[in-house]
């Protein structure tokens, strides 16, 4: 590190909660900025955006697993976050209770959600390797599948199985009229709606499954009966929840309890400051910022709090951040998707193909963070 009108303060100590994709984006931009921590319960950074590609293309979970060290060398700092104390100014680790001090602190602890869409959070690469490895077995051996939920998550599996396996019976099972998001327009709707019609997924809309606690969670030879509420029957011999997305609030909900909303989500200011407290910032997945929740928008929160951490160290005003409209980039297999512009104008597959699902972002993701991407 240097001596440049942009480096932060030598008594600057940032710590990092959470390695995901804003954790992660806030940290490269500090790179020989300054001192910072970035600390995470896993070895390397589950890049979630291809968890989906993972569960039916062998060896591409390998894509999405970055290693921390190879990033961020010994600014990181593998650990389970335990509490955090705002007073003292310091983190708290599950193992040995060591403290972490700072005088800067970023929260980036995304959102917790069911394999195959997110992984454990003190899961082991190679761990995670083989639970990708098993799923793509899983997937291949059935011949009907039923996705339960259509969110996001439910129809890219969807549209990644249906287009890998032409053969395979995929039923998706969603209780509301709209996927995805009831903010997105009628035309993302009907878009989507469309390519999964052509892949021959079969939509039961405005419908829920009634005995989730009957269906096993592997495949099995043996059919198994997906009921619904509607009185749908569904033979079925592979059952995947894609259901159940939560805000990780696990590292701060103790001692910040009164700064959560009812989501559990940290209360930030225009300039993603935790309301009531000093030096203490949310980005991504756990704030309360009005916007849709992606990888993405995470990344435009960090880049942002890092330019106004180095402003501030230099008496400079800081700038606001400004919340977009709705938007959605969806993959659906490889060679589809739909993507809704803030302004609500709607691409198709060709578009959306070229900017995501022809990897997913993996290459991208590997070079932004300064890395080669793996070849196998």
């Amino acid at each position: 590190m240097g001596n440049s009108s942009s480096d932060l303060p030598e008594t600057t100590h940032i710590v990092i909660v959470g390695g995901g994709f804003a954790g992660c984006q806030l940290a490269t931009r500090l790179k020989d900025k300054g001192k910072f921590t970035l600390i995470d319960s896993r070895e390397a950074m589950h890049m979630n955006i291809g968890a989906l590609r993972s569960s039916v293309e062998p060896g591409f979970a390998k894509k999405t697993m970055i290693p921390y060290k190879e990033m961020f060398g010994e600014n990181f700092k593998q650990g389970v976050v335990r509490s955090i104390n705002i007073e003292d100014k310091s983190v708290i680790l599950v193992a040995g209770d060591e403290v972490i001090h700072y005088t800067h602190l970023v929260i980036a602890t995304g959102s917790l959600g069911m394999f195959p869409a997110k992984l454990m959070m003190t899961v082991a690469v190679d761990d995670a390797l083989s639970l990708y490895k098993t799923q793509i077995e899983e997937i291949q051996s059935a011949k009907s599948i039923v996705i339960i939920g259509g969110g996001a998550v439910g129809v890219e599996l969807a549209g990644e199985i249906a287009t890998e396996y032409k053969d395979k019976q995929v039923t998706l099972v969603h209780p509301h009229e709209h996927l995805v998001n009831a903010m997105l327009s009628e035309s993302f709707q009907k878009e989507v709606k469309s390519q999964l019609e052509a892949l021959n997924v079969k939509l039961i809309l405005c419908d829920r499954v009634t005995n989730k606690d009957e269906i096993p969670d592997d495949y099995t030879k043996d059919k198994f009966i997906v009921k619904t509420k509607n009185g749908v029957e569904l033979e079925a011999d592979l059952a995947i929840r894609a259901t159940g997305l939560r805000v990780n609030s696990m590292a701060y909900s103790g001692t910040m309890a009164d700064k959560m909303n009812d989501r559990e989500r940290l209360k930030v200011n225009e300039f993603l400051e935790v309301i009531d407290c000093t030096n203490v910032y949310a980005i991504g997945d756990c704030n309360n910022v009005q916007e849709t929740k992606m990888a993405y928008r995470a990344g435009l929160q960090a880049d942002l709090l890092a330019a106004n951490l180095i402003k501030e160290s230099q008496g400079k005003p800081k700038s606001p951040y400004k919340p977009a409209g709705h938007m959605m980039l969806l993959s659906i297999g490889r060679n589809g998707g739909a993507f809704q512009l803030p302004n609500g104008f709607v691409l198709g597959g060709f578009v959306t193909r070229y900017l995501k699902s022809r990897d997913v972002f993996v290459g991208k993701y590997w070079k932004d963070f300064g890395l080669k991407e793996p070849t196998e």
